[in-house]
């Protein structure tokens, strides 16, 4: 089995019209029914092009409608994360449709939007499929082979109940102490701050600051070591 990662631009799609913003993105969910196209993406852009961005796919041709389900700003970073629903209607097939209706079988999900190229992960049987994937990717627009291995692998990756179940458990006052820890250097070697200097900066006891990193700490070790362990090829170590 190979698995291959193809990339096409979509040519005249929104997607394609958005290659020059600094914008990635990747598809949740999507569903068409009676050349009507449902989904989800979520969406990460320099805050510069943000606006650019959703306006080139509200008002492209296709677009029905666009609604933001939630945004926020990426502290420190000078991006904006956003998840869009997206309503909007086509007369031809989309590349995941044709991939579906010829049975090859997405990885990890529904594609990604990578410099204003659709990207899919697919599960293939030999490079005769892959070649075949190429073909019919060409009807859209230039493809691109990202990447082929010949060794499958599962991806271990956590479900988005276990992502949302991790977050709710760091509350803001841990969420304060790691983003604090982390910018005073606290976790480099050697480090480059104490607890007592980040406790200071905060206003807070030193043994405040020490149980709200080391809860803050267990709660993601918890989660991380699992799929670690998961993970693992070699059990026995």
């Amino acid at each position: 089995m190979l698995t291959a990662k193809l990339s096409v631009t979509y040519e005249d799609d929104w997607t394609s019209s958005l290659s020059t913003y600094d914008v990635s993105g990747e598809f949740l969910a999507s569903t068409f029914r009676d050349r009507r196209y449902f989904g989800l993406f979520a969406l990460e852009a320099a805050e510069s092009d943000y606006d650019n961005v959703i306006e080139t796919i509200r008002e492209h041709d296709s677009t029905v409608s666009v609604d933001v389900v939630e945004q926020y700003s990426i502290n420190g970073t000078g991006r904006t994360s956003a998840t869009l629903l997206i309503r909007s209607q086509h007369f031809e097939y989309t590349p995941l449709q044709v991939l579906l209706h010829e049975g090859y079988i997405p990885l990890g999900g529904f594609g990604e939007l990578r410099n204003g190229s659709e990207c899919f992960d697919l599960l293939l049987t030999d490079r005769e499929y892959l070649s075949d994937a190429v073909e019919l990717l060409k009807r859209f627009g230039p493809v691109k082979i990202e990447y082929v291995s010949s060794d499958f692998e599962r991806r271990i990756t956590p479900s988005v109940a276990e992502w949302n179940e991790l977050f709710d458990s760091i509350t803001p006052r841990r969420r304060t102490m790691l983003n604090k820890a982390l910018e005073a250097g606290y976790f480099d070697i050697p480090r480059g701050s104490t607890l007592e200097e980040i406790a200071d900066d905060l206003g807070i006891a030193k043994t405040t600051a020490s149980q709200h990193l080391r809860k803050a700490e267990r709660s993601i070790m918890e989660f991380f070591i699992q799929y670690v362990n998961i993970s693992a090829k070699d059990t026995n170590k």
